[in-house]
């Protein structure tokens, strides 16, 4: 049996979480496909990780396979709880702990914290995504809410953590702008 169907070919495909067939760029859909965007950014982020930083990589895809999980949670239920939440939580202040912030910093760093914060931009997309299907009307669990939430405040922290255990520094939001306001009147044509 081949990979493609050609039932999609219309613009439209079938989501159990909206009831049956839907536009490609349903809310349900457009939340799904964010979703899935973060999830292959999270593994691109654990390919791109040393070795040496095992536990790191290890967070990442328990949290890989916890937002995967999260469009099993909408249709079928019961997949996720509080103890994903509180695990996610901990995970937080695990990375935040060993790596705090002072100031906002661009998104930034080697390959694999790099990955990990495109991953959390996404991560955040699918999150508004959710919000625009629950006002749409559809069922959402707040578990759900607080999943997907509370998963891209782990991987910021995680993101910041990787930064500086691979030696990158911080580059903090503005820092930039210095050589612009410096250079102010040049370049003026």
């Amino acid at each position: 049996m081949p990979l493609y169907t050609r039932t999609g070919d219309s613009g439209e495909t079938f989501c159990s979480v909206a009831g049956g067939r839907v536009p490609k760029d349903h809310p349900v859909i457009e939340f799904l496909g964010s979703l899935d965007e973060a999830v292959s950014l999270l593994g691109l982020a654990r390919s791109l990780t040393p070795p040496w930083l095992a536990e790191a990589s290890s967070d990442l895809a328990l949290i890989q396979d916890i937002l995967f999980n999260v469009g099993v949670h909408l249709a079928r239920g019961g997949v996720l709880g509080e103890r994903h939440v509180e695990w996610l939580e901990a995970v937080t202040d695990k990375y935040y702990g060993r790596a705090p912030l002072r100031h906002f910093i661009l998104p930034a760093g080697p390959a694999p914290a790099a990955a990990v914060h495109a991953a959390r931009a996404a991560v955040r997309r699918a999150e508004r995504r959710l919000v625009s299907a629950k006002r749409a009307g559809y069922s959402v669990d707040d578990v759900v809410l607080k999943v997907v939430n509370r998963a891209s405040d782990a991987l910021f922290a995680l993101a910041v953590y990787l930064s500086r255990a691979l030696g990158y520094q911080d580059e903090p939001a503005g820092s930039h702008l210095k050589r612009l306001q410096e250079g102010a009147g040049e370049g003026k044509g």
